[in-house]
């Protein structure tokens, strides 16, 4: 069952889309107009199972040398605690 409040702190729910960012290995992949819910105060963002599995076909098809993806300008700093 899909929520309709966040996990995180109780706001509203609402159709939008994300982005999904994620790091294997040395590559970082950015999936652009996820459709997810998102919260309005928080910005949290919940997906549905169904758009898990094309996150994870997307992620296959990219490692596999499939698609054509656009390079990003990114940089990388570790947090000295």
């Amino acid at each position: 069952m899909i929520p309709d409040t966040c996990g995180c702190c109780k706001g509203k729910l609402h159709e939008g889309k994300k982005e999904f960012v994620v790091k294997v290995k040395n590559e970082v992949v950015v999936i652009r107009d996820v459709p997810a819910l998102v919260c309005d105060c928080c910005d949290e963002a919940y997906i549905t199972p169904e758009i898990s599995e094309k996150i994870d076909e997307v992620m296959e098809e990219f490692f596999a040398g499939k698609l054509l993806a656009k390079p990003l300008a990114a940089g990388e700093v570790a947090l000295k605690a």
